[in-house]
């Protein structure tokens, strides 16, 4: 399978590092800076081109294949300590990436504050100044859409009249 791994893009096995990690499409997104879409897209063509069944199992294909080079076996100076405790080691110990995580965010800090409620939150959370902002914007936008109909009543006048 090692001559399948070269064929893996850079954005591909960025991927395949973070599925390692365990992360979802969506975290990978974040990470990366793309869209779900294009990562399932990215991860969807690596399980083809190394020809296995999962993300997972690519993912385990790419640690071991760089964790061991591509002849199958470490250099004795780099060869782990052996597991004899039974547990299977975890495969995110063993990928070593330069790829970065994204930033945690919880549910209690969104990233947009919005003037209504949200997902079963039954205060609004806006401080005086963003309501304001809020107000203003929604009078504007609401300025602008009475401003354009009126002039869309005054041109249907002028084509009838």
């Amino acid at each position: 399978m090692t001559g399948t791994i070269e064929q893996l893009t850079a954005r591909e096995r960025d991927c395949l590092r973070l599925v390692a990690r365990g992360m979802s499409s969506k975290e990978i997104a974040l990470a990366l800076g793309l869209s779900p879409l294009t990562v399932d897209g990215y991860l969807k063509e690596a399980v083809r081109t190394l020809g296995v069944s999962s993300r997972r199992e690519a993912a385990r294909v790419l640690a071991s294949h760089e964790q061991h080079g591509p002849n199958g076996a470490l250099p004795e100076a780099e060869m782990p300590p052996q597991n004899l405790g039974g547990e299977p080691q975890d495969l995110a110990e063993t990928v070593h990436s330069e790829v970065p995580l994204p930033p945690k965010r919880s549910e209690a800090e969104p990233r947009f504050r919005v003037p209504f409620l949200r997902q079963g939150k039954q205060v609004n959370d806006l401080d005086p100044l963003h309501r304001l902002m809020w107000i203003f914007g929604l009078a504007l936008l609401m300025l602008i859409a009475v401003a354009n109909f009126l002039n869309g009543l005054g041109a249907l006048w002028r084509i009838t009249g």
